[in-house]
């Protein structure tokens, strides 16, 4: 973000706020939307999609923030939820390897509509996967790229490089 002059700064953090607005009074039609419904299936993509506009909503005030203030992750917090998101990833990783064997159940196969859902469940858990992993490998990353930095740092700040007197 060092990058961004102030009133380029400015203008994306009223943006991002403005999305965030919008984002949540979408959700809110959305679900006045869903309850004018009876059909389960309806209010359920209906729902879902109303939930994943809470969740932009939330993405943009993050965006916001990390303009105004970038955030860094120490690395007692690093170690402590490590172990979690380990457990999550096996978690997801579980539940698309079942997600995959329903896939192929024959009965399933018929109803189109149980198929759809059971794809939209699968979407979502391998890309929740995905950004555990992500995340996991960012914390891991950041934990032992330390001591690499600080020879990093050594050596950069060295009087010279490669051979005496070069």
């Amino acid at each position: 973000m060092a990058t961004l002059g102030h009133e380029d700064k400015g203008k994306l953090i009223s943006y991002f706020n403005e999305e965030a607005k919008k984002e949540l009074e979408y959700a809110d039609d959305l679900k006045r939307t869903s309850s004018k419904s009876d059909n389960i299936v309806v209010k359920l993509i209906i729902d879902a999609v109303s939930q994943d506009s809470i969740k932009h909503s939330k993405i943009y005030e993050v965006l916001s923030k990390l303009i105004q203030k970038p955030m860094l992750i120490s690395e007692k917090e690093s170690k402590d939820v490590l172990s979690d998101i380990n457990r999550h990833i096996e978690e997801e990783r579980e539940a698309v390897e079942e997600l995959n064997r329903l896939l192929k159940n024959e009965a399933l196969k018929e109803g189109k509509v149980l198929k759809f859902l059971i794809e939209m469940l699968l979407r979502d858990e391998t890309y929740h996967h995905a950004l555990l992993v992500n995340i996991y490998n960012i914390l891991v990353k950041g934990l032992t790229l330390e001591e690499a930095d600080i020879w990093e740092q050594i050596w950069e700040s060295s009087l010279y490089h490669g051979t005496p007197g070069g």
